[in-house]
């Protein structure tokens, strides 16, 4: 069983009190994994973070635009970083899956290269796969 997992366009983890509720909402569905957009936080806080939601493993996209967290009881490695997603290659039971966390760009055009990379994925890999996050779609484009 994969357990629940939960994608958050948090837009600043200090603002309105959304890292206690996100802290709560841990402690009341105990996500295996998490994903945040839009963090806005310095890099050298991720292991602060980590420790306070209570998870093993925390990673950071190369654009600091998405942090992500699991616990330890998947294997993960991380198979593709680029500026609008991060995606995983997780191992339970010995049974793979992908999990991506976009973060997307505004852009029609850019959003394109999303979607070229998220295609290189289905290109290569077959296994069970999770997409979450926030796409920016804007609906007159």
């Amino acid at each position: 069983m994969i357990g629940k997992i939960i994608f958050w366009n948090i837009r600043s983890v200090n603002t309105q009190k959304s890292f206690e509720r996100l802290i709560n909402l841990n402690k009341r569905y105990h996500y295996v994994f998490l994903a945040l957009m839009e963090p806005f936080q310095d890099p050298s806080e991720l292991d602060h973070f980590r420790r306070k939601l209570g998870f093993d493993t925390v990673g950071v996209n190369c654009s600091g635009k998405i942090l992500y967290f699991w616990r330890s009881e998947w294997e993960g490695i991380n198979i593709l970083d680029t500026v609008q997603q991060v995606t995983i290659r997780f191992k339970i039971d010995n049974k793979f899956f992908l999990i991506s966390a976009v973060y997307a760009r505004c852009n029609a055009l850019e959003r394109l290269e999303l979607w070229a990379e998220l295609e290189s994925i289905t290109d290569r890999d077959r296994w069970p796969w999770i997409i979450g996050g926030y796409f920016n779609v804007i609906l007159n484009e």
